[in-house]
């Protein structure tokens, strides 16, 4: 009876320790892509180049990205030296997942900024206007592609927007 307790107490160990070593190798560390999207205005002399952003994702998971800036406009009919405030921005949302050699690309993507007039049109500056665009993309990229995932026609301004993704996988 001696030798038999600590027999089934050395067969208990060692599957508990057998346990915890497959729990580790099962402990896979997730991939990592980068994410680029180049934004081309097409009534931008630079609409050649693009903008530019990038973040870092893992697989299955989500990155965001906010940037902007407060853009001062005077206002009519108050104080001179009154200002009030625009929100110039670029908000992008993604999430990835992989599928095989490829992975698929959910964004919502955020732009909004201030069309200037045509200059002479006017004595007096008119009031600045005030363009947003909002999107979603679904879509499954390749590795290290660019491909272009939106393109847009602004029938008020008559601006061209075109929506670049390139995702690639970083070791």
């Amino acid at each position: 009876m001696r030798i038999a307790v600590p027999l089934i107490f050395a067969s208990l160990l060692a599957s508990m320790v057998s346990v915890r070593a497959q729990e580790k190798k099962e402990s896979v560390t997730p991939a990592v892509y980068r994410v680029e999207f180049n934004i081309r205005d097409g009534s931008e002399a630079a609409a050649k180049a693009g903008r530019r952003y990038a973040m870092l994702i893992e697989s299955n998971g989500k990155g965001t990205f906010r940037t902007g800036n407060r853009v001062p406009y005077a206002t009519v009919g108050m104080q001179p030296g009154q200002y009030q405030y625009f929100d110039v921005y670029v908000n992008i949302d993604c999430r990835l997942r992989e599928s095989n050699e490829k992975v698929d690309l959910n964004a919502d993507i955020e732009l909004g900024g201030i069309v200037e007039h045509e200059k002479g049109a006017a004595t007096n500056p008119p009031n600045p206007t005030v363009a947003t665009i909002r999107l979603s993309v679904a879509t499954i990229l390749g590795l290290g592609k660019p491909a272009l995932v939106a393109s847009i026609n602004d029938p008020v301004t008559m601006r061209k927007f075109d929506v670049e993704a390139t995702v690639t996988k970083v070791d």
